[in-house]
């Protein structure tokens, strides 16, 4: 018999606290989950092109920055919602295009749905279950704000607001991209 392991009942005044808390770790791990999300677009980009790739997390002014093998880094804990992933895409096909773009939304989906499935399936102290709450609201936002077609807000480095995942997918679908 399958019986969900969560403990935890968040609606009561004991709960108010760990939610409290889980909010703060939602914050913390808003530029995890944006790197994860943005290594599923490195990841297809390094099979399918031939040059050098870029991921950034965070601001760009206030980054680290680094490089292995074809992978350019930047990586920041400043404003960790927003991610880029530049690659060449020049001499690429709509559907190798589609793939890269489409890897980091599927990324996301997938950290979220094994979190989810981990913190409804598997016993755990207190804790963990809240850093887990956190750590898939947090993977759950960036699937959904990458998923919805829609222009992002803008940034230092995209001041005319960037185009989501789905955006960019709707486009190469109807072939304006």
């Amino acid at each position: 018999m399958i019986s969900i392991a969560n403990s935890i009942d968040y609606l009561n005044a004991d709960g108010l606290p760990l939610i409290l808390c889980a909010w703060i770790g939602l914050l913390l791990f808003n530029s995890p989950a944006t790197f994860f999300h943005e290594l599923g677009h490195i990841f297809s980009a390094l099979i399918l092109t031939q040059g050098e790739v870029m991921l950034r997390v965070g601001e760009e002014k206030k980054s680290k920055v680094g490089k292995i093998g074809r992978i350019h880094w930047q990586l920041s804990l400043s404003n960790g919602k927003e991610g880029f992933s530049g690659y060449d895409r020049s001499g690429l096909s709509r559907l190798n295009l589609f793939i890269i773009i489409i890897s980091g939304p599927i990324a996301s989906l997938m950290i979220t749905i094994t979190t989810g499935w981990f913190i409804l399936y598997y016993f755990v102290p207190t804790w963990v279950e809240v850093m887990l709450v956190s750590w898939f609201c947090a993977n759950a936002l960036v699937f959904i704000r990458s998923a919805i077609p829609i222009k992002l807000k803008p940034t230092a480095s995209f001041t005319e607001g960037p185009p989501s995942d789905g955006l960019q997918l709707l486009r190469i679908l109807r072939g304006k991209e």
